[in-house]
Order: structure tokens, then sequence, then C-alpha cells
């Protein structure tokens, strides 16, 4: 058997990073579900299965520097990647090893971790792969530690997976890489839903949810419908499986939906919070929300919290804002429909939060939540976290920067030869924060010594995208001469300059 044992080989997985692995946003996610976040609060030691090209690991190594992190991957080329990104950022709180999970499970390590993560792992790997899972679970998490783990499930998927049958059909009977194999399937289904397929009639998410595939990158595509195993389980038989590791369900890392005013529709809230039984209840409200993918954390040991107990845990941590004022939306997109939210509560809230990191005490001295109560802080929060416009701090975490700059002036160098990470690490928040092109052409001219003038950063930008034959881009036209591509590019970066930079300095970016 091939060492790919059937998993997409022929091109490597996107790099990412994925916000809701790192420790200060499980934490939070256990807290607002009443639990306690266990070993999260001040975690040493941090395990991710299938770290991928490693992008994510390393950069929460860069933002967390006190935290010891590890990472294995069955793809040499994946985990080449990574010990290249780890080396020039000079992270040495970080190793990345090529190994199976089957490999990793009959390793000696035991009680060494305190978070064990592993994202869009579980439904793409085989049957023994998972089991291996499971023991490296039991084996290696400490008691109170967490584990994450991510993967599409039922029922959501029960009326698409006729979708990825077909792709892997033409996968199968097609020649090529897997990303031309995969536009040649997307081709041939768009011609089925053109054509008034039955199957599209018959089904009414398939075509919008084929709509979507047309604009995700056909290499994420292909590692996601191409892989010989597609294990698409309820979430009860997720929670059976980490029962045989002693791992109990805490909650979901999507904040809102652990919150039934949110997550469930109103005519079932009162049916669904009468189930006694946890698992059955998490089932009934997946049927409610018809839900697709799941963002699970486990514990090992139940810890459910007294209220005092629970705010003096929330009493240790901060918050702090992520993006600038002018970029707040009080609009939330809930797993179900739009939600908006009371400017009384939201806009003092944020207005705090802008100014720098806040506890649960100066944010509960505020006027609106002296009346409004802990109850409708903590619903603000989840909805500010959840859409990612604010972001929570582990307690005592030292903050050094330098690590985390090293990183981001990685970053930025590799946009000069076309490679882009659209993620930069935030050592103040310990995770990362989102960025285009021309924010890291921007960071790029800082850290090269531009300061803070347009005129400069916008030529040293121009440079940049000229290497790459690219051009500004305006009213979807390439602004072709030089002259006017500049001053474009001055204009676009001031709002950069004014509210992103100051936001970056805040929060240790650069």
């Amino acid at each position: 058997m091939h060492w790919s044992r059937g998993y997409v080989a022929d091109i490597g997985y996107t790099a990412h990073f994925y916000r809701e692995m790192t420790p200060a946003h499980l934490a939070f996610a256990a807290l607002i579900t009443g639990r306690s976040p266990g070993r999260a609060l001040r975690p040493k030691q941090f395990l991710e299965l299938g770290c991928g090209q490693g992008f994510g690991l390393a950069l929460m190594a860069a933002a967390n520097p006190h935290i010891d992190f590890e990472g294995c991957d069955f793809n040499p080329e994946h985990v080449a990647h990574a010990n290249r990104i780890i080396r020039n950022a000079e992270l040495n709180n970080i190793e990345v090893i090529e190994r199976s999970f089957e490999e990793e499970a009959t390793r000696g390590d035991s009680y060494n971790v305190d978070i064990l993560a592993f994202h869009g792992v579980l439904s793409w790997v085989t049957a023994e792969s998972r089991d291996a899972i499971v023991s490296i679970a039991r084996r290696r998490l400490r008691p109170d530690g967490l584990l994450y783990t991510s993967y599409n499930c039922q029922p959501g998927w029960a009326p698409l997976a006729p979708i990825r049958h077909f792709l892997k059909e033409v996968h199968r009977r097609s020649p090529g890489r897997s990303d031309v194999q995969l536009s040649a399937a997307l081709d041939a289904l768009s011609k089925l839903r053109n054509g008034g397929a039955g199957y599209f009639t018959a089904n009414s998410g398939a075509a919008p949810h084929l709509e979507q595939m047309l604009k995700y990158d056909k290499t994420y595509l292909a590692h996601e419908y191409f892989a010989a195993d597609w294990y698409i389980p309820p979430f009860a038989t997720v929670s059976d499986m980490f029962d045989a590791a002693k791992l109990s369900y805490v909650g979901s890392a999507t904040i809102a939906e652990n919150l039934d005013q949110y997550a469930v529709p109103q005519a079932l809230r009162e049916t669904i919070a009468e189930v006694q039984d946890p698992i059955l209840r998490e089932t009934m409200r997946d049927y409610a929300a018809n839900k697709r993918f799941r963002r699970d954390i486990f514990a090992r040991g139940r810890t459910p919290l007294t209220s005092p107990e629970h705010r003096a845990l929330f009493a240790q941590m901060k918050f702090v804002a992520v993006r600038p004022q002018e970029d707040f939306t009080f609009k939330f997109s809930g797993p179900l429909n739009e939600l908006t939210g009371l400017e009384d509560y939201y806009r003092p809230l944020t207005e705090l939060l802008v100014q720098g990191p806040a506890t649960l005490e100066e944010m509960s001295a505020l006027p609106s939540f002296q009346k409004g109560g802990s109850g409708t802080l903590f619903d603000c929060l989840a909805l500010l976290i959840g859409s990612q416009q604010i972001a929570p701090i582990l307690p005592g975490s030292p903050v050094d920067a330098a690590p985390a700059q090293r990183f981001n002036r990685w970053i930025t160098e590799r946009l000069k030869i076309g490679r882009v990470y659209n993620y930069v690490a935030a050592p103040v928040i310990g995770s990362g924060l989102p960025v285009g092109d021309l924010d890291i052409a921007t960071l790029g001219a800082i850290f090269e010594g531009c300061e803070e003038d347009p005129v400069k950063i916008a030529e040293y930008a121009f440079g940049i995208f000229k290497g790459l034959d690219r051009r500004p881009v305006r009213d979807g036209q390439p602004i072709e001469d030089d002259g006017e591509a500049i001053k474009f590019l001055i204009e676009e970066n001031k709002p950069i300059l004014k509210n992103k930079l100051p936001l970056w300095r805040q929060l240790g970016a650069i």
C-alpha cells in the first residue's frame, strides 16, 4: 500500500490558522458553557495531530513563547514546510515530526500534554488512525486537559454526501493531478445543476453548496473531497469514541453554538432544555440546527463549577479588541440567522476594549452591565469573540513579542516570492490576526524602516507587486500606469495606517 494510505498527497494542503485551537479561545469556550477550562487556562504543553503545513502551529508558538508546542504529520512535504517556518522565524518552543498517528500511538510519552488538538482530521482518516488518536488521547492528555477536534457530521451532510461521491468517481476515473481532476468534477456538476438534474431539484441545499464550492481554493477542495476515507459521524458516535479515552464533552469551540437562545429555534428551546442526558440533548441541538460541521471540546475529567467558582475563573482573564472601533458591527451571523445586538450594551463595551485589555471587573463596572448583570455581559463577550471582534487573554501570560515579530517579518518576506499567508501572530492575545496582501506589504515596509510614510510604503508595496507581475486593480481593471498605481496604493493604505497599524502595535504584532 502507498504511504499516503488514500489521503491526497500529490498536492500539499493549504497553510492556514484556526483560532479555535488557541489555548485562550478554548479556555473561554469552556467557561462560557459553565465548565472549568482546566489546564487550558495556564497550559505548558500543546500537541497537534495532523498539523499539515505547520503554519497555524508555528503561529501559535510564536504568539505563545511560554508554551511548548509539538506537532506531527505523516506527509514529509508538510513537515519540511513547517520546519522551514520554525527555522526562519527562530522559534525554540516548537517541534514538528514526520510521524503517523499509529506511530505516535506507540511512543512511550504519557500524561504530558495539557491541550491535544486536531483540526480537519477525524473525517478524513482511516478507522485505524481514529483508534490511534483515541489511544494518544488516553495516554498523553493530562487529567484536567482539553481536547479539540473538528469534523463533518450528521445530519447536515446527509443530503450532500452524493456530491462527494460524484467528485470521488471523477477523481478515480480521470487522469491528472488532484486539482485538475477537481476542476473537471466541478465543471461536470455545474452542467448537471444547470441542466435541471433531479438531484439538485430534489435537494434544496445542493445547488447553494455547489455554488460555495466554486468559490473555494481547489487545493483545499481536493483534500476535502478526494481522500479515500470520508467519515461523517453523528455527534454521539464521536462522544462514544472519546469516552473510551475517559473524556467528556465540554462544548463547542464555535462560541455561539453553546447558547440555546442563538443556536436553537425558539419553538424547540424548552423541549431541548428538558432533556437530561447531555449527549442526547446535544444530538437534538444538531438536528434543530441541521449541523454539518462541529468543533468539539472534550475534557479529561468533568468539572462543573459553582457560580462563585465560575466568576472567579472568568475574573482571571482579560479581553481586548482585535479590530478598530470603525470596523465593529453588532450584527452577528448565528447558527440559524442574523442577530442584532443592542447598542446600549455593545457600544460602551467595545469602546472600552479598543483602549486596551480589560478585566471582568472593569467591564462589569460599565453602567449598562450594572443593570443587565453578568449573564448579559457573558453573552456579549461570547458573540463578540465568536465574530472575531474581540479576543480573550489568558491570565498571567508573559508578553514576549520578539518571536511573533520574527515570525511576522518572515511572512512579509514570503510575499516577495508570491507566498501569501493570511495571518500574523499577535502575542498579546496568543493568537493570530487576519491580513490581506496590502496589509502584509505594509508590515514589510514598516519592518524595512519606512516608518509610517504613506508614499514610501506605497512604493515599497508597488515594487513587490510589480516583481510578481501583479498590478493594483481599480473597478475591476488593472492600473497599467505606474504613477497612477502608486497613487492608488497610497489611498488604499491610508485606512491601514490610521486604523490597523495602531492595533497591530497594541497587540504586539509589530
